[in-house]
């Protein structure tokens, strides 16, 4: 067993790609090779609810993993008052702790991203 087992986040619009987290989780997880290197793997809405707040939980846990897996497809997601959905502020957020960002762009057809996600898209 490595001495180091690694946690990652998976970020993505959570409706666009709920199947592909849940099953991407369970390959890391369940892989016998995979699963020596990873500890755990953070989805969401996995979480059972709380007294905190949403986005404070999210921005923890980006905070906590090693891995930051980013998952951009066409949808950019629920914006907060200031204009930005989560996956956007735990892309930030990853960023700014220095975090290794994984970030794979899902669809060919950019034109149909929204235009936020395409910024984002360019962003990373």
């Amino acid at each position: 067993m490595p001495a180091t087992r690694l946690r990652i986040f998976v970020s993505s619009v959570q409706k666009e790609f709920l199947q592909i987290r849940l099953d991407l989780k369970a390959f890391l997880l369940g892989d016998a090779v995979l699963r020596r290197f990873v500890s755990e793997v953070f989805l969401f809405e996995e979480l059972p609810a709380g007294d905190r707040r949403a986005d404070q939980v999210y921005l923890d846990e980006v905070k906590r993993c090693d891995i930051y897996l980013g998952i951009f497809g066409y949808e950019y997601g629920i914006e907060d008052q200031h204009g930005v959905s989560p996956t956007e502020r735990e892309y930030d957020h990853a960023t700014r702790n220095r975090k290794t960002r994984l970030v794979y762009v899902w669809g060919t057809e950019d034109k149909k991203r929204a235009p936020k996600m395409q910024k984002l898209v360019r962003k990373a």
